[in-house]
């Protein structure tokens, strides 16, 4: 039994979608009607898309917190998850566009990273398939592709943009790094897809609920697609 999720087996679909905001996945699950199944340190949330089951987790802020829940979330049952977040704008990006990850950059060695793999480098790519398969459906929001950021240190993003930049990354968030490592090493599918909340180094934000709901609908799509092929 997961230490922090207290749910059963049958209380965790195939399919999860991540996000770090509490209120976010709460949106998610009204969206499909899902219940909520644990509320324990992570919200979980568990419904249905049409004919597919689908968990819905608030996995919290940075690299320890989404490594929980998806190691947690593994032992009931998962088998792909795609994280749905919000990301800092490095290219030529504007509040409100969509990145699809085609891989992450871990902006600092250690920590986490090295408990898991010593001093090897963690694989830091996400699912092959799924990914393409996201983008396929993403393109028609304006969806771009390619690397990303992940760094645990919010506050000091802004000192080191211009380094990411000459890397190609297109945005910094906190989280896809950890959960592609851990999805090469648990055995299950990753994903990630995030809209921009802010442009590193400015300021600025707006309400994106409406364009989460877009973003949600597409992923799903895109899901049920990657199952079964319709």
């Amino acid at each position: 039994m997961p230490y922090h999720i207290r749910a059963g087996r049958e209380d965790v679909a195939d399919t999860v979608i991540g996000v770090g905001d509490p209120a976010r996945a709460q949106l998610f699950a009204d969206a499909i009607g899902a219940r909520l199944v644990n509320a324990n340190r992570y919200l979980v949330y568990t419904g249905r898309y049409e004919e597919m089951p689908v968990t819905i987790v608030a996995h919290g802020i940075g690299a320890p917190s989404i490594a929980i829940a998806l190691e947690e979330l593994k032992m009931l049952g998962m088998r792909r998850f795609v994280r749905i977040g919000t990301a800092g704008a490095l290219a030529d990006l504007k509040i409100g566009d969509v990145v699809v990850a085609s891989a992450a950059v871990a902006a600092r060695s250690g920590g986490i990273y090295s408990s898991y793999m010593g001093d090897s480098c963690p694989p830091l790519a996400p699912s092959p398939l799924l990914t393409a398969q996201l983008y396929r459906r993403l393109k028609k929001l304006g969806a771009a592709l390619g690397p990303v950021i992940s760094s645990d240190a919010f506050y000091a993003e802004s000192d080191v943009a211009g380094l990411w930049r000459s890397w190609g990354a297109l945005a910094v968030e906190m989280e896809c790094a950890a959960a592609m490592m851990l999805g090469w090493l648990r055995g299950f599918d990753t994903a990630c897809v995030l809209v921009v909340s802010n442009v590193v180094g400015k300021e600025g934000s707006a309400d994106l609920r409406g364009r989460f709901l877009e973003v949600f609908k597409e992923v799903l799509e895109a899901l049920r697609e990657f199952m079964w092929g319709s």
